[in-house]
């Protein structure tokens, strides 16, 4: 399954945190997915720097944080993902728009 347009954008938190994957899985596998995420962050060595006043490592502009070179983008981990997790963030994804 190819990822879905506008998804490279998104961060695995953003996605942990912002998207209704579960409806596409059982619980146990939410929660996996949900971890794994959140490992994809934490393994990132450069992860998507935070809006701010461009002091610590912040961004002033939303375009400082659309970059796709970040590590935590999706574009990074989304082959990482298993067909049934792909399927569930898709589907979550199209809800949205």
């Amino acid at each position: 399954m190819e990822m879905p347009a506008g998804l490279e954008y998104w961060t695995a938190d953003e996605v942990a945190e912002c998207l209704d994957y579960h409806k596409g899985l059982t619980e146990a596998e939410a929660d996996v997915l949900y971890r794994k995420l959140w490992g994809f962050l934490a393994e990132a060595k450069n992860a998507t720097p935070l809006g701010g006043d461009g002091s610590d490592g912040t961004v002033e502009t939303p375009d400082g944080r659309l970059s796709l070179e970040n590590d935590d983008k999706a574009g990074h981990w989304w082959t990482r993902l298993n067909m049934r997790e792909r399927a569930a963030i898709a589907a979550a994804l199209s809800r949205c728009r």
